[in-house]
């Protein structure tokens, strides 16, 4: 059943950045929902008898001709909801609804790139400390938000936490723009860090849920485009606003936003696990249009809920069972995928591109600098969804770490060695830096940053995935916390140069990591990908 949507609750405890990394998931419980369905029939959310319509019309499934019941409200509310526009259209509109979210999140990683640069320039002085503190506390709140954040979502549902967490993110841009105190600041950014924390799994589960699996590619990759765009956005706006306007101009772009939530249907999976069989079929008739037959996908969903229900462990029994080498292993793969990620150094270059180019001694604008970087971040996710099913994962992943570590070294030589010489960085050399930095955002783009995502739901197990899409969540953020923070302290104990050079190091060992310890996951399934781990037998594909 190509098309049914099958995500548990412990799933929607989605992991935070790479929205591609959630696909997979669904596929494994494809063949366990399906499994557990001819064993429970009868079921308490098997469907019930409900009022047709008044006209039973035949529907087209494929030219064979069927007549589907459905509630008289689900009936009513469907026959407005866009009769002319196809399956994907519906679900790509309501994916890139829900994405708007992460529009907000590119506003929050980028905008310290240019509010620090520009106070500084305003004489407004903040120490390093406050500098770190400021760029780097939504990321502390989300090492122990991510724990709890899918609870939130799994409890709200997605409607509700957009049209809490909008208004909620406002106010603290609002606050950002006001202020006069850093305590203020600093207490703006936790707040964003809590709703950016609820909207990471948001963006990551809602667009797996709603879309078809012929689409759930194209859908996933929505959110980590619309990161990518609200950091370009900010970089923009940047180069003619001041920190203060800027944070207003954010307002005005996410209130409208509320105005578009209204509109959103519920994930049918989740509707499943509330009982809401009606809103059930009303939210698949909108997602897969009135000329579709519905009813193998709403039994299918429902059963799939329902053997969750018995057999999903609970938390103490997946703690319990990482204490396995089959569990634990791939769960430890999983934080060092990400921690060789992070450790490129893309969330130092994300967070202070303005501060870096100045740094650098660049003779170019910084701020159009930050632009270009901007617009090398938002347009390989488009090339990267073409090849993340081309190639093998390992390979990819190996190329782009290769030359991003490459460009950083590059970078870093250049730097050094100029921070040497005592006739300074010379006009015609100021074009090194953004060419080498592009590049590098060009490969993270492209392959670490996505694959890396994907590479990580692959690995995890799904009897462990509740309990360790937390641990992982929070490492993540803890990583990038740590990046964040340490940046401008490294910048002035060894020079620009150096860190550069730190990085691409890191950079040329997570290849080294890829290629000795990943296996590849491309076109395997979840139970041949786990029999890498199992002691018992000979691993297949594990280099």
């Amino acid at each position: 059943m190509a098309d049914s949507e099958t995500a548990s609750a412990g799933e929607r405890e989605a992991m935070g950045v790479g929205p591609g990394d959630l696909e997979t998931t669904f596929h494994q419980n494809d063949d366990r929902s399906e499994s557990a369905a001819d064993k429970c029939p009868s079921s308490p959310l098997s469907p019930k008898p409900t009022a047709s319509t008044k006209n039973d019309t035949p529907l087209d499934t494929g030219g064979t001709p069927t007549t589907q019941t459905m509630p008289l409200k689900a009936a009513r509310s469907c026959s407005c909801c866009w009769p002319r526009v196809g399956a994907f259209y519906r679900q790509g509109i309501m994916s890139i609804v829900t994405c708007l979210a992460a529009l907000a999140i590119g506003m929050i990683h980028a905008y310290p790139a240019v509010a620090l640069a520009r106070w500084e320039e305003a004489d407004i002085k903040f120490s390093t400390v406050q500098t770190t503190w400021f760029a780097s506390t939504p990321m502390v709140v989300s090492v122990v938000m991510s724990v709890v954040a899918g609870l939130i979502v799994e409890r709200l549902g997605v409607r509700l936490c957009l049209a809490i967490g909008t208004p909620a993110i406002c106010i603290t841009w609002v606050m950002i723009a006001l202020s006069t105190d850093f305590r203020m600041l600093l207490i703006a950014r936790v707040f964003q860090g809590f709703v950016a924390s609820v909207y990471m799994v948001v963006i990551t589960v809602y667009p797996v849920e709603v879309s078809q699996v012929r689409w759930r590619g194209i859908m996933m990759g929505v959110a980590e485009a619309m990161v990518m765009l609200g950091a370009f956005v900010t970089y923009l706006g940047g180069l003619i606003l001041l920190p203060s306007p800027l944070a207003f101009s954010f307002v005005a772009i996410l209130v409208p936003q509320l105005m578009l939530f209204f509109f959103l249907r519920e994930s049918p999976l989740w509707l499943a696990r509330r009982d809401r069989e009606d809103d059930i079929v009303d939210s698949l008739m909108c997602l897969r249009g009135r000329g579709v037959d519905i009813n193998p996908e709403l039994e299918h969903i429902k059963s799939t809920v329902y053997t969750e229900r018995i057999h999903k462990p609970t938390a103490a029994e997946q703690l319990l069972l990482l204490r396995k080498p089959l569990y634990l292993k791939p769960l430890t793969l999983c934080i060092l995928i990400l921690l060789f990620k992070e450790l490129t150094g893309q969330y130092a270059a994300l967070t202070y591109t303005v501060k870096m180019f100045r740094m650098a001694g660049s003779s170019l604008d910084p701020y159009w600098c930050a632009v270009v970087m901007g617009a090398a971040r938002f347009l390989p996710c488009f090339l990267s969804w073409m090849l993340i099913e081309r190639l093998p994962r390992r390979l990819l992943l190996s190329t782009c770490m290769t030359v991003a570590g490459v460009s950083l070294a590059v970078l870093g030589i250049f730097l050094w060695v100029w921070s040497g010489s005592s006739n300074g960085l010379g006009p015609h050399m100021g074009w090194v830096p953004i060419v080498c930095l592009s590049i590098f955002t060009l490969a993270y783009g492209i392959g670490v940053g996505p694959i890396s995502w994907t590479m990580v739901a692959e690995l995890l197990p799904s009897q462990v995935r509740n309990v360790g899409a937390g641990i992982i969540n929070s490492c993540f953020s803890l990583f990038l916390f740590l990046v964040g923070l340490t940046f401008p302290f490294s910048v002035e104990a060894v020079g620009m140069g150096g860190v550069f050079i730190a990085y691409a190091l890191c950079s040329l060992c997570g290849v080294i990591f890829v290629l000795t310890c990943l296996p590849e996951t491309r076109g395997r399934s979840f139970t041949e990908i786990q029999t890498n781990f199992d002691s018992s037998k000979e691993p297949s594909n594990v280099i």
